[in-house]
Protein backbone atom coordinates (compact mmCIF):
# COMPACT_ATOMS: atom_id res chain seq x y z
CA UNK A 1 0.00 0.00 0.00
CA UNK A 2 1.37 3.42 -0.97
CA UNK A 3 1.28 6.44 1.33
CA UNK A 4 -1.32 7.95 -0.99
CA UNK A 5 -3.56 4.92 -0.60
CA UNK A 6 -2.97 4.85 3.14
CA UNK A 7 -4.01 8.47 3.73
CA UNK A 8 -6.45 9.13 0.87
CA UNK A 9 -9.94 9.94 2.11
CA UNK A 10 -12.50 9.94 -0.69
CA UNK A 11 -15.31 11.17 1.58
CA UNK A 12 -13.23 14.17 2.66
CA UNK A 13 -12.35 14.96 -0.96
CA UNK A 14 -16.00 14.80 -2.07
CA UNK A 15 -17.10 17.01 0.84
CA UNK A 16 -14.36 19.54 0.15
CA UNK A 17 -15.12 19.57 -3.59
CA UNK A 18 -18.69 20.63 -2.81
CA UNK A 19 -17.29 23.83 -1.26
CA UNK A 20 -15.35 24.96 -4.33
CA UNK A 21 -18.17 26.83 -6.07
CA UNK A 22 -18.92 28.91 -2.96
CA UNK A 23 -15.27 29.88 -2.58
CA UNK A 24 -15.03 30.80 -6.28
CA UNK A 25 -18.11 33.03 -5.97
CA UNK A 26 -16.56 34.88 -3.01
CA UNK A 27 -13.20 35.36 -4.75
CA UNK A 28 -14.91 36.55 -7.93
CA UNK A 29 -17.09 38.95 -5.96
CA UNK A 30 -14.03 40.44 -4.23
CA UNK A 31 -11.58 40.46 -7.16
CA UNK A 32 -13.55 39.81 -10.35
CA UNK A 33 -13.37 36.69 -12.46
CA UNK A 34 -10.42 37.94 -14.52
CA UNK A 35 -7.75 40.61 -14.36
CA UNK A 36 -8.91 43.71 -16.21
CA UNK A 37 -5.37 44.78 -17.15
CA UNK A 38 -3.98 41.63 -18.80
CA UNK A 39 -1.10 43.46 -20.47
CA UNK A 40 0.37 44.56 -17.14
CA UNK A 41 2.31 41.71 -15.53
CA UNK A 42 2.39 43.32 -12.08
CA UNK A 43 -1.37 43.90 -12.15
CA UNK A 44 -1.93 40.30 -13.25
CA UNK A 45 0.32 39.01 -10.45
CA UNK A 46 -1.49 41.18 -7.85
CA UNK A 47 -4.85 39.98 -9.12
CA UNK A 48 -3.79 36.31 -9.05
CA UNK A 49 -2.28 36.61 -5.57
CA UNK A 50 -5.34 38.36 -4.16
CA UNK A 51 -7.84 36.05 -5.83
CA UNK A 52 -5.99 32.91 -4.72
CA UNK A 53 -5.58 34.14 -1.14
CA UNK A 54 -9.28 34.98 -0.91
CA UNK A 55 -10.27 31.63 -2.48
CA UNK A 56 -8.12 29.55 -0.14
CA UNK A 57 -9.13 31.48 2.96
CA UNK A 58 -12.78 30.94 2.05
CA UNK A 59 -12.19 27.23 1.34
CA UNK A 60 -10.58 26.83 4.75
CA UNK A 61 -13.35 28.80 6.48
CA UNK A 62 -16.05 26.72 4.77
CA UNK A 63 -14.21 23.47 5.56
CA UNK A 64 -13.99 24.43 9.24
CA UNK A 65 -17.65 25.41 9.25
CA UNK A 66 -18.53 22.04 7.70
CA UNK A 67 -16.48 20.20 10.33
CA UNK A 68 -13.87 19.00 7.85
CA UNK A 69 -10.99 20.76 9.62
CA UNK A 70 -10.18 21.18 13.26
Amino acid sequence: MTLYEQYYDADYERARDKLISKAVVKANRNFGSACKNKGNRKALDRFAAGWNKCYHQEMNRLAKEAGLLR
